[in-house]
């Protein structure tokens, strides 16, 4: 074989192995590319369907306080009688909680006190946390309610006052229970896992004994690396903020 024709055949095999590389390198490329335009849409998803659960939670709670202001025998027991055990008054939480889709509802005066529950009926004539009532809003925010066996729960709630008798202030409080129900409707597809942790307590998938702080997009869960991200929530409870994070899974 003479040197010339060696020479193109190095060349040749030279070319090849360049182009092979610079396309493997490409594909990997384009293959990051997707991988990370799919993991920024499905933090987006997540947090559209957080907003659209929060806004749902919101309007529901609008309409329960809107009919409860022109509740006229709710007003008549409640002021002209004063009769706060009467059932118009203390059982009208219990009465609208499933109706409104609620786990969680409340009506409290303007100092905080409890005049009607429905998740927690015992609760009534009870106070509520100093300063929780201000740190509620129209919008949701965890915190932790009495659910209805008596223990402590998380929820995500949110206030709407309404007036009686064109004077006399009070506020409902409602909401759903944080579990494993309300992450799976968070997550838009089934290989996302969006978990709840709060110290070292994860919600919403079993079999989590170790799990990492999210770090560059990463979590490690019983040593194994997924990509992940974390969502604030707004906490009006006292102690450790709980985290949500989204985690694809393989």
């Amino acid at each position: 074989m003479n040197k010339a024709l060696l020479s193109f055949l190095i060349g040749l095999v030279v070319a090849g192995t360049a182009v092979f590389f610079i396309m493997r390198y490409g594909a990997r490329c384009e293959s990051a590319v997707r991988e990370a335009g799919e993991f920024i849409g499905v933090r987006h998803a997540v947090e559209k369907r957080l907003a659209d659960l929060s806004q749902e939670i919101t309007a529901r709670l609008a309409a329960f306080a809107e009919g409860a202001a022109a509740d006229q025998l709710f007003a008549l027991r409640l002021i002209a009688e004063d009769n706060p055990s009467a059932r118009e008054v203390a059982g009208k939480a219990a009465a609208f909680m499933a109706p409104m889709g609620f786990a969680f509802l409340s009506i409290v005066d303007s100092a905080g006190t409890i005049i009607s529950s429905g998740h927690f009926p015992a609760s009534r004539g009870d106070r509520l946390p100093a300063g929780l009532l201000r740190t509620l809003s129209v919008e949701p925010k965890l915190l932790e309610s009495i659910a209805a066996d008596g223990a402590k729960a998380l929820s995500f709630q949110a206030r709407a006052s309404f007036t009686v008798a064109d004077s006399i202030a009070f506020f409902a409080l409602g909401g759903t229970a944080v579990d494993g129900a309300f992450l799976e409707k968070l997550s838009p597809m089934p290989r996302v896992k969006v978990l709840l942790r709060r110290g070292g307590e994860v919600t919403g998938m079993d079999g989590v004994r170790t799990m990492s702080e999210v770090s560059d997009g990463v979590v490690l869960i019983n040593g194994k690396r997924l990509p992940a991200f974390t969502i604030a929530l707004d906490f009006a409870g006292e102690g450790e903020a709980p985290e949500l994070i989204g985690v694809m899974m393989e």
